[in-house]
Order: C-alpha cells, then structure tokens, then sequence
C-alpha cells in the first residue's frame, strides 16, 4: 500500500484548503496509508479526519517565513524517511515553499497544488516567484481549473504533461442537504474568511446602498479572520448593525443556507470557491463578480446566478436589488441542478487517484 503525506500550513484554521484536505485526506486513506503534516502547530484539526488518518503538526508560534523553512527542513526529511512516504501533496502555495527544499533528500515525489489562480496575482511579484518555485521543484502540479493550467504552461513554461487540472469535488453531505426552496426568506447569505482578497469592504458598501431601502431584509456573514475588526467598525460608522450582520465562524455552514434567499460573493480573487460549490449543490441563488478563475466554473449566468464584472460594484448592487425584488426569478436559479455531474466525488476522486498512481 502507498503511502501519502498531505501538507498544510495551519489545519486548525477553517479555511477551504483545510476543507479540501480533510476531504481528500478522509477518502483516500481507504486506499492507501494516508498522513497529514501541518506546518503550523494551531491545535485539534478543524475539519474532523478519519481515525485512520495520520495527523502530526510540525513548529510552534514561528511566524517569519525563512524561520519557517529552516525549521520545517530536517523535521520534515525525517518524517517522509522514517514514515517511508511515498507521495509527498503539498496543499497551497506557501506549504509548497516550506517543504519543497526537502525534496532533494527524500525518494518521495512531490505534487504541489496550487488552489489559487495563477494570473489573480501575477503582477504581485513574490507570489508569483513562490508560485514558480514551487511548480519546478515538484514532479507534478495540480490545479483548479483550465485557465490556470493553461496558464501555468504559457506563462511558465512548464511542460504540459506536468499540469493537471483537477475541480474541488461537491461532498455527499452538502448535495444530501438540498432541500426545497425558501420562498420566504429575507436574508441574504456571505461566508469566507475575513481576508483582504474576499473583498468585505465592497460588501460594507453595497450594503450601505442596497439594505435601508428594503428593512425587512438582512444580510448575513458567516467567517472570521484579520479583517473582521474593520468591517465590523465600518457596518458600525455607517449604522448598518440591525441589518449586516456579523455572525462569526460557524462548521459546516451549508446546513444553514437553506435558511437564505440568495448568496453573494464579492471576492477580489478566487481559486474555485468551495462556498459557491456549495451554494450550487443545495440550490441556493448565487452572484459573484466574474474575476479570473473560480465563479464561471460554477455559475452559469441567467442559469442558477449572476455575474459580475469584476468591482463593479453599482452592477452588482442592481442584480442584488434584482433578486430581492423578484421571488420567482429566485426559485428558477434555486431549481437549475446542472453542476452535479461536472464536480462528482466519483470522477474527481478517479482522477486523483490517477495522479497518485502515476
């Protein structure tokens, strides 16, 4: 049997990559022996792993990023030796730098994932350096959808048969959760971390336009992070407190969403949004702003949701007052059910396990 090393820099966090590996984590250890190496020591993990799952976190409390690599290089060289890991999976972009100067002291091969999009930060040159790197230095690369495979060939050069594109896969439990439609609800539903790429501020704004001309309506925010002492003293300033509501971290959120009208996503960048996946699987309305990579995958627009020119901000507000308005328009996108076959468990659990066998 196979022996697999996901790593992860901080699975205490409840954020999609920790979801993503929690899930891959929890399906492939049927097949083969299967550990989770995080970088960071941030506690208990926050997705729940299989029991057959091997979870090891790695430093404690070191922030800076050379700190990091020097104290994750002889630890991590170890642990792939000892464990005889077989396949090293690295989840995100500064995992992959930690770890990937281990590469060249161990047997393991080394399948970076990248679950952002290449050309979202490209003109951030250190990102893109990071990104570079890490695709080198690694047998394989995987990556959310097309584009950035294409991407990553044109832009770096790299060989066509070393990317692969692989989709999040929606989970049985989120898909089981589909009830019927709420013709009722007069809340309005965002979740994602509080990062200064899932663009809250534009969120605070539109709902400074939109919300004081409809007082039956709310607008809910599901996640925590950096930026949500700020935006909640913005919703504050402008007086928004009854209506924008913060409500803190929560699991599993999707159990909630049959509780909403519609969600929006007002993300600066994305990868493929798990919480569209989501939104998508249980029939919730959805409008996003069309940035790289991520929503056109999942909303088709007039279909299930809407989208958005990036940022601008007075467009996406109409289509808010829009669905809002319209309860009928609201059941037909709720009642569209044609992403299940593109982000099956099944095909997309195939094609991993063909990348590992490989």
């Amino acid at each position: 049997m196979k022996k697999i090393c996901f790593v992860d820099f901080d699975m205490s966090v409840t954020g999609g990559v920790e979801q993503v590996t929690a899930s891959l984590a929890n399906e492939l250890c049927s097949m083969y022996e299967t550990f989770v190496y995080a970088v960071n020591k941030g506690g208990e993990s926050a997705y729940k792993l299989d029991e057959r799952v091997v979870f090891t976190e790695g430093l404690n409390g070191e922030k800076r990023l050379r700190g990091m690599i020097q104290g994750t290089f002889r630890p991590f060289i170890h642990y792939v030796k000892e464990n005889h890991i077989d396949i090293v999976i690295l989840m995100g972009n500064y995992p992959a730098l930690i770890a990937s100067f281990t590469r060249f002291f161990t047997k393991a091969k080394y399948i970076y994932c990248d679950h952002g999009g290449l050309m979202n930060q490209w003109k951030q040159k250190d990102i893109t350096a990071i990104r570079f790197w890490d695709a080198l230095t690694s047998h394989k690369v995987v990556v959310l959808t097309e584009k950035t495979r294409k991407d990553y060939i044109s832009r770096f050069h790299t060989r066509p048969g070393k990317v692969a594109c692989i989709y999040n896969w929606i989970e049985d439990k989120v898909a089981a959760a589909r009830t019927d439609y709420n013709d009722s609800s007069r809340k309005i539903l965002s979740v994602g971390r509080f990062g200064k790429e899932k663009g809250y501020d534009m969120l605070v704004e539109m709902a400074k336009t939109v919300l004081p001309a409809h007082p039956d309506w709310q607008w809910h925010v599901y996640g925590t992070g950096e930026t949500f002492e700020e935006t909640a003293a913005k919703i504050a300033e402008y007086g928004l407190g009854s209506q924008l509501i913060l409500k803190g971290n929560v699991k599993e959120a999707y159990r909630l969403y049959s509780e909403y009208a519609f969600l929006v996503l007002p993300s600066y960048r994305e990868g493929l949004p798990l919480v569209l996946l989501e939104a998508s699987a249980v029939g919730l309305p959805m409008i996003s702003f069309d940035v790289e990579t991520g929503p056109n995958e999942i909303i088709e627009d007039g279909r299930n949701g809407f989208l958005i020119p990036p940022y601008e901000l007075e467009k996406m507000e109409a289509k808010i007052e829009e669905l809002i308005s319209d309860g009928g328009k609201r059941r037909r996108f709720a009642e569209y059910d044609g992403m299940r076959d593109k982000f099956s468990k099944e095909k997309i659990l195939k094609q991993w396990i063909e990348v590992i066998e490989e």
